[in-house]
């Protein structure tokens, strides 16, 4: 028998109380002949002050029973070992539980981070169609319109991926009079140039820019960036018809540095076979992340532009290639007059 203080949770006096543990809880008593039987099942431990024990009832808050320090080993036999940091944690011990929390992070990290590949190429192309012509669609009177400067950008296209603009799943391109150095693939197989990215550049960078665009397009970066940047649920709202929310955020996603490389690979390809040198493009990603002129930020935020990355595309020029130019210079001034006459955004 031990003695404690009790605080019944009804008034805010303590009561000297007379302890005693048994195997199925505990026995209050006091000299006035008043006693009161606890189950262990009822009882729980809560954090000990300096020199007592404090014990609560799960069926009445407020309870709480004060016990000195030297009936720790009682309450251990009757409760059961006290739990510091939860349950399995106290099982394991610390410094495991620490180790198995950081795998278990680490894991569903890279999982958020590879699942997205996975996932994308399962999205249907038609629910990416919807969206990326609603995108268009919103862009309303900023799209440019001139017929002869929007076949020059569809012979562009064709130049460097043939027969990419044919058919119901053909590649849909369109120039937009936004004073932003910008080139963004959309879902749906959509590809957006913005003014500046034609009037500030010449016919084989812009091919590059478009292979590089086009090469996202056809390895679903789009759907992945849009998965691992909005997650699985805004994804299917987007799809489902909530465009305008996300459009802005769209534009401008950004990819991994794997997506941006498999790209720059790709347009490199292309280029190859369309025989159109790709110096102007390495010297126009050298231009823009050294000497990036105010309008090219939101191009460099989705498309980071290095000097390795400038390097990549002039080391694969080939002198013993015959390289043409991507458009004549009839079509190339329809391109760059075609967003003349409207007002830019």
């Amino acid at each position: 028998m031990v003695e404690g203080r009790l605080y019944d949770g009804v008034t805010g006096h303590p009561h000297a109380v007379a302890v005693t543990f048994d195997p199925a809880g505990i026995r209050l008593s006091q000299e006035s002949g008043w006693s009161d039987e606890i189950a262990a099942a009822d009882l729980r431990r809560y954090d000990p002050g300096p020199d007592t024990l404090r014990l609560g009832r799960k069926d009445q808050p407020g309870w709480r029973l004060l016990l000195p320090l030297e009936s720790a080993t009682q309450v251990k036999s009757l409760l059961g070992k006290e739990e510091r940091y939860g349950r399995w944690v106290d099982r394991i011990g610390l410094l495991p539980a620490l180790v198995v929390g950081g795998a278990i992070t680490a894991a569903v990290v890279a999982f958020g981070y590879v699942a997205p590949h996975w996932i994308a190429p399962h999205v249907p192309m038609r629910w990416e169609r919807d969206v990326g012509s609603a995108i268009v669609g919103d862009f309303g009177d900023l799209r440019c319109r001139n017929a002869d400067g929007q076949k020059a950008l569809e012979a562009l296209v064709e130049r460097v991926s043939p027969g990419a603009t044919q058919g119901p799943d053909g590649l849909k391109v369109a120039a937009l009079n936004v004073n932003v150095f910008n080139a963004a693939a959309l879902p749906g197989g959509y590809i957006v140039v913005f003014k500046p990215a034609i009037t500030e550049t010449n016919p084989d960078a812009l091919a590059g820019v478009l292979a590089h665009e086009i090469a996202h397009v056809r390895r679903r970066h789009v759907t992945e960036a849009l998965l691992r940047e909005l997650g699985i649920g805004a994804l299917v709202r987007t799809f489902a018809g909530n465009v305008g929310a996300n459009a802005e955020q769209i534009v401008s996603l950004s990819y991994t540095r794997q997506n941006e490389a498999q790209a720059d690979s790709d347009a490199i390809v292309m280029l190859r076979r369309a025989q159109v040198s790709p110096r102007p493009t390495g010297a126009l990603f050298q231009r823009l992340s050294k000497d990036a002129p105010q309008y090219s930020a939101q191009f460099l935020e989705s498309h980071p532009a290095s000097a390795a990355r400038a390097k990549q595309f002039s080391a694969s020029y080939d002198p013993r290639v015959a390289y043409r130019p991507a458009l004549t210079p009839g079509q190339w001034k329809a391109l760059m007059i075609m967003c003349d006459g409207q007002a830019p955004s």
